[in-house]
């Protein structure tokens, strides 16, 4: 007896239910095969989607990166190093200049008190001398000082008036009178007095200080 094997035609739905089966699979294959970075949304990938350290130098441009925090910091500190710095370099040219014209002051590391525009001294010696005498006086810096001039003139006695031309002045010197490189230490004159009365032989020394 042959037996009969019967195929039954698939139902309407079974047949829908295939075809989009199949549209199904086949769009997955084409969506990925054809899924590329333009596909994607700008800005639409969050940071925790994305493998650590998988992104390097050649997947990013440096030069576009801004500072840190900790690195804006670090030029903050640095500006403030160099400001600080520039500020004692200052000071100290200040300070410097300031010597420099403390020492503009001086002369020879004396100050300027120490010298004959500010100290100067006249010592005056003087004698009477009767009518045909005559006399030699000495006018002497102390000893702490040395001479850098010095005269001698007749005088009418017991006066600021000097005499007529009957008065001569024979001499009239610094001390020593060696020459040389030494300390004036006086001023001598020498006199006679032909007038007819008394008459003041006076000298005179202008003496300033020895550091001068």
């Amino acid at each position: 007896m042959r037996s009969i094997i019967s195929i039954r035609r698939p139902s309407a739905s079974m047949i829908v239910a295939l075809v989009a089966l199949f549209a199904a699979l086949g769009g997955t294959g084409y969506a990925a095969a054809t899924f590329s970075g333009r596909d994607i949304q700008k800005r639409s990938i969050p940071a925790n989607r994305i493998v650590s350290n998988a992104l390097g130098g050649g997947q990013i441009d440096e030069s576009r990166l801004g500072p840190v925090p900790t690195a804006q910091q670090a030029l903050t500190a640095q500006t403030a190093a160099s400001a600080t710095h520039a500020a004692q370099a200052d000071t100290a040219d200040n300070a410097t200049n300031a010597v420099s014209a403390q020492d503009a002051q001086k002369l020879q590391g004396r100050d300027a008190t120490a010298f004959m525009a500010n100290r100067t001294r006249v010592v005056v010696n003087q004698v009477t001398v009767v009518t045909g005498g005559s006399a030699t006086i000495t006018a002497s810096c102390s000893p702490t000082e040395k001479g850098i001039g010095g005269g001698g003139a007749w005088m009418i006695a017991g006066t600021d008036s000097p005499t007529e031309l009957d008065a001569q002045l024979n001499s009239s010197f610094p001390l020593p009178a060696t020459g040389g490189s030494v300390d004036i230490t006086g001023w001598r004159v020498s006199g006679v007095n032909r007038a007819g009365a008394n008459r003041d032989l006076r000298a005179y020394a202008i003496c300033v200080p020895k550091t001068a």
